[in-house]
């Protein structure tokens, strides 16, 4: 009983360093230091573990540990606590664009959305106003303005208004019948082709586009309809060494970049299928119709997290996301949940980074009829204004958005159905990584 128990202490104690080792190497690659460091100090407080363990080896007392931990392990992967998806409450509302800060950040006092905003919405007028008295976007004013970066962005951004003209054309005369299965297959297959690493298809639903025209090309306050029955919303991933650098200005030329590739897609996409005959409109930065994060949860690309926007299974929050309307019959997907309602519900982690205060610690609110968290859109925003990027630390710390390697692969695959396993993630998420991560001053 001894030699067998003593080979199954040398089994496990290789099983538990070659994994440390394992994830230590992950962390040198990531260039995380304090996830390397605190490997490193596991690997030698676990040999000297070791060495105290075999010094005093009791066969019974090892054999009951073990068994404990395994029956632990199993406790803790056993889907005892499914994901659940977004609760929706009633009927859901639809948002109305002229109330996003985007837009109401362009209107200019003495214009006509101007006069009209802040006639039906005085109280906002004051907190406005101080806004766009700050220094513009990727202009000199900005704490972490760079002007070299500032170009790469501001370049990016033109070259997405050039392609405002493709957005949304008349189709061919007549339309070519499709298989829906066979055309919705192609559909997904030239999107991947072109850039994105996730593409789903919904049901175009009222709650999923604006209700008046904000901002972009058409006339403030028009009444918005989209006579399409589908949505084809796909992803561009963003560079995870560039979103590690926020809220400096790289985080915002990669963001342009992205936003440039998704709507590239978008116009490229939208002209393919109305090289067939039938309608779509092209739904890309600054040139919106429709909410996409909504619209990617309802098309299978993820769930919404505290944060307001959309986390991939893989890429988490950090990518860009595109979208197409069309009344093309295409085959829909399902959504997806994989534990980020209750993920979400146990970090915080992002609302204690977030230097504006504009993610809520607190549960969710019921608005316009779904249940979810609320984010303080002026907060945020001035904080743009402030800084002159679109900060992205909210994209920085989530812990979704670590590289998709063996390690977080695992971890990611064990949340989804595990109540204990959220937890431990979390506190492991604190102590390798740091859980305060942004204090202001960088």
């Amino acid at each position: 009983m001894n030699s067998i128990a003593e080979i199954l202490f040398i089994v496990f104690s290789c099983f538990v360093f070659s994994a440390i080792f394992l994830f230590a190497v992950f962390s040198c690659l990531e260039k995380e230091k304090r996830a390397l460091t605190v490997s490193v100090l596991a690997i030698v407080f676990g040999a000297g573990l070791f060495i105290l363990a075999w010094s005093f080896f009791n066969p019974i007392f090892f054999l009951f540990f073990i068994g404990i931990l395994i029956l632990f392990g199993i406790y803790s992967i056993l889907p005892l606590s499914p994901a659940t998806s977004v609760r929706i409450v009633s009927e859901p509302g639809q948002y109305d664009e002229r109330d996003i800060m985007f837009a109401r950040a362009l209107y200019i006092e003495g214009g006509d959305a101007y006069r009209d905003y802040y006639f039906r919405f005085p109280h906002r007028k004051q907190t406005d106003d101080l806004i766009r008295s700050l220094p513009e976007m990727l202009q000199s004013g900005g704490r972490f303005y760079e002007p070299a970066v500032a170009l790469v962005a501001a370049g990016y951004f033109e070259q997405v208004k050039a392609i405002y003209p493709f957005v949304s054309r008349r189709p061919a005369g007549t339309k070519t019948a499709q298989d829906p299965e066979k055309i919705t297959g192609m559909v997904k297959k030239m999107t991947f082709a072109l850039g994105a690493i996730d593409v789903g298809v919904a049901k175009v639903s009222p709650h999923l586009w604006y209700s008046h025209v904000g901002r972009g090309p058409g006339s403030y306050g028009e009444r918005i309809f989209l006579p399409h029955h589908f949505v084809i919303v796909f992803a561009v991933p963003m560079v995870w060494e560039a979103v590690k650098k926020a809220p400096g200005m790289p985080v915002i030329a990669e963001s342009a970049k992205r936003y440039w590739k998704s709507g590239v897609i978008a116009v490229t996409m939208a002209a393919w299928i109305r090289s067939m005959g039938y309608q779509a409109r092209a739904h890309i930065d600054g040139n919106y119709r429709m909410i996409l994060p909504a619209a990617g949860a309802a098309a299978g690309l993820g769930e919404i997290g505290r944060i307001g926007l959309l986390i991939h299974p893989v890429y988490g929050p950090c990518m860009r996301l595109g979208a197409v309307s069309t009344d093309m019959p295409l085959c829909v997907d399902k959504p997806v949940t994989f534990g980020v309602q209750e993920f979400c519900l146990l970090c915080t982690k992002c609302a204690l980074n977030c230097p504006s205060g504009a993610i809520s610690f607190g549960g969710k609110k019921v608005i316009l009829g779904v249940e979810k968290w609320s984010t303080n859109q002026e907060a945020c925003y001035r904080y743009w204004r402030t800084v002159g990027t679109d900060c992205g630390i909210c994209l920085r710390v989530c812990p979704y958005s670590k590289p998709d390697n063996i390690p977080h692969r695992m971890i990611r695959a064990v949340i989804r159905r595990s109540a204990v396993a959220r937890r431990l993630a979390v506190y492991g998420e604190n102590l390798f990584y740091g859980k305060r991560i942004y204090r202001g001053g960088e």
